[in-house]
């Protein structure tokens, strides 16, 4: 026998060793456990994300004509807090400071396009990024739900995740990397990872998400008290002797990331516009024309009806969704319904420990869209209501704590579920193809 087939046979004799060796049952039993929805969930949103796309030519790869977070990262690279050359791009909403023309945004987006822009300069790959970050934000809301709804209840924790994604106004600023909207989609998906991990009770890794969501949102501060509440939760289903200022004495460092990446926009914002607190939107040319600034409880009243107004209706004809400044927050984020469906439930039949983090949930949404009609716009050109969107995540949560478990309630997140999808899916494409 030559050389060459007795090494064949050894090699051969080899793997039949390693295959026998191989644990097949536990191999087989280990990818029946695996959960599928947490493949399901950013392949969902990736289906739809690509049938946008194909009505609409708008492609992740596409360059961002709105780069305002490139063109700041660029910029800080090149040794300066202000856009180097100095130009000011009207349509990008620049604040002008001492002569100069800075991004008007907080600042998170940029932090994360900076490793970008070593290598593409001002082409940094928007798109693609804004698509992973939607993609992790579908995949974890999944997972915060099916933590809160209990590994029984995966199908609703789906059902309850896709309702905040392509079945609500959500679905309209996942779907381009915009300035506006990549810094919101961000902001979605961080808040997402903050509530998860504040459910999971890691404090740390839960601060520091919450502290880069307000770097692209500032009012997901509100959203502080929610956390804790949840964290509380869970410390005291699972210790004995759970004591809330023992375990701020013991885990009290793990809150550094979330005070360095605070102190960081502090720094900024001192540095550039000699204010801890501002971060540039108070000297863009709109707000600095305007008697009542930026912020003005003066808007309320006018905000508020825009918050609630429904479309315009004509007789036989298309109905007039509005292109700016919004629509009613139910109509195109029907998930609010189911809130305060639940939450009545919660209140009247099965009042428990979650009852009380329910109503800081319902408490702070209401704060938060005080807050919104403050501000002097309802966000600009737009199908829905965007602005709105930044609660959802937890509605979503609160949902989830106040849900029947009666099988017989699913055909109400199921009905609303189909109509927010029709609604938003049909809606983001009319307004990225300008027929709204």
């Amino acid at each position: 026998m030559e050389e060459k087939e007795i090494l064949e046979k050894v090699e051969e004799g080899q793997k039949k060793n390693l295959l026998q060796r191989i644990d097949w049952k536990k191999i087989w039993k280990y990818i029946c456990e695996i959960d599928l929805y947490c493949l399901l969930a950013p392949f969902c949103m990736l289906a739809v994300l690509y049938v946008f796309c194909a009505f609409t030519g708008l492609w992740p790869e596409e360059d961002n004509i709105y780069n305002s977070f490139a063109l700041q990262a660029d910029s800080w690279l090149k040794g300066s807090l202000s856009l180097i050359n100095g130009e000011n791009y009207s349509y990008l909403e620049l604040a002008i400071f001492n002569g100069q023309y800075y991004v008007s945004f907080p600042p998170f987006p940029s932090y994360v396009l900076l490793p970008f822009s070593l290598v593409y300069g001002i082409n940094t790959p928007d798109g693609k990024i804004t698509v992973v970050f939607v993609l992790i934000g579908a995949l974890y809301a999944y997972k915060l739900c099916r933590e809160l709804l209990g590994n029984e209840r995966k199908e609703i924790a789906f059902l309850i995740s896709m309702m905040i994604y392509i079945g609500s106004n959500t679905l309209f600023f996942s779907v381009i990397s915009w300035v506006w909207f990549m810094a919101q989609s961000m902001s979605f998906t961080l808040t997402i990872l903050a509530l998860y991990f504040a459910v999971k009770a890691k404090p740390g890794r839960s601060l520091f998400f919450w502290a880069c969501a307000v770097g692209c949102r500032p009012f997901q501060i509100l959203m502080f008290p929610v956390m804790i509440m949840l964290m509380i939760r869970t410390w005291t289903a699972t210790e004995t002797d759970f004591k809330l200022w023992n375990k701020i004495k013991k885990q009290w460092y793990k809150g550094i990331p979330c005070f360095v990446v605070a102190i960081s926009y502090c720094i900024l914002n001192y540095v550039r516009f000699g204010s801890i607190m501002e971060f540039g939107h108070n000297y863009l040319p709109e707000f600095t024309r305007e008697e009542a600034g930026q912020f003005n409880i003066v808007y309320l009243e006018e905000n508020m009806k825009k918050m609630f107004r429904l479309p315009e209706m004509p007789a036989n004809e298309a109905f007039n969704f509005f292109n700016s400044d919004g629509i009613a927050l139910w109509i195109v984020n029907p998930i609010m319904i189911l809130i305060v469906i639940t939450a009545i439930y919660k209140l009247i039949k099965s009042r428990d420990r979650d009852t009380a983090i329910v109503l800081v949930i319902l408490g702070t949404v209401i704060i938060h869209l005080f807050v919104i009609c403050m501000h002097r716009t309802l966000g600009g050109w737009h199908f829905g209501n965007r602005y709105t969107c930044d609660l959802l995540p937890m509605v979503a949560a609160g949902i989830c704590l106040s849900m029947p478990k009666s099988d017989k309630f699913l055909v109400v997140p199921k009905l609303l579920f189909i109509y927010g999808f029709a609604i938003n899916m049909i809606g983001t494409v009319a307004a990225y193809n300008y027929w709204i």
